[in-house]
């Protein structure tokens, strides 16, 4: 149930069918020299695309949120970044507004590694108003998966552009897809870390991916979403065993 379709009437009625909102969180960010500007952007609608499909009349939808915190890919054309402080309490007043209008239980559904710290905070925030709060950023969260499929995860790199493909493949120039096979050893902030790291603005290997793997990647992942929705729903977040 896609929140922007109701009229404010049909809304409250409707508010009996689920008191679960998602809400899609991208970026605004430079994926290599391939992929779209929006890529953090379009996975999560992708996936609420999917979900309102499989599950629409259980969960509610909430507009996106096309911002987010990148710091590091700023040196390179395109990128927009809202430091986290501004931007966790940015989420902490669209998660409280979701509360205050009788949604009691929110996903943040991220697509954008830089917003994970701000997303945390925002959901300490929430919590204490009684808000249940589940961040899943799919990547990370159902990594094991998505390994499974493309054999390598990256940004802009195998993973991230199959998935584009599958969500459209006009926007994505293969033409110009490259490699970049560098790893950090450490988690280290440092000068220039995005030139060093983040060469072209990527990493992994973009050459790899195919229209068939971001398929494959957006039909397990829905899955492991809706399992996930029906333990937030059944509201027992853990067991004793």
């Amino acid at each position: 149930m896609y929140m922007v379709n109701y009229t404010s009437d049909d809304f409250k009625e409707s508010l009996k069918k689920s008191n679960i909102v998602i809400l899609p969180i991208g970026s605004l960010e430079a994926h290599g020299h391939h992929l779209p500007l929006g890529t953090d952007i379009f996975s999560p609608r992708t996936f609420c695309k999917l979900l309102d499909e499989e599950i629409g009349d259980r969960i509610w939808i909430g507009p996106e949120i096309p911002y987010g915190q990148s710091y590091d890919l700023t040196v390179y054309p395109g990128t927009i970044n809202v430091p986290s402080q501004v931007f966790a309490d940015y989420v902490y007043w669209v998660g409280k507004g979701m509360f205050e209008n009788g949604m009691k239980k929110l996903i943040m559904l991220n697509g954008h590694g830089g917003n994970i710290t701000a997303l945390n905070l925002a959901s300490e925030m929430l919590m204490k108003l009684g808000m249940d709060v589940l961040i899943i950023n799919w990547w990370l969260d159902y990594s094991a998966d998505i390994v499974a499929i493309t054999g390598a995860q990256g940004h802009a790199g195998e993973d991230e552009t199959s998935a584009i493909l599958y969500y459209d493949s006009k926007l994505v120039r293969m033409e110009k897809a490259t490699k970049n096979l560098i790893r950090p050893l450490l988690n280290v902030k440092f000068m220039g870390r995005a030139e060093k790291i983040y060469e072209h603005a990527m990493s992994g290997d973009a050459t790899k991916a195919t229209y068939e793997q971001g398929k494959q990647i957006f039909k397990v992942l829905t899955a492991r979403l809706i399992s996930d929705i029906t333990i937030l729903e059944s509201g027992k977040y853990y067991s004793q065993n």
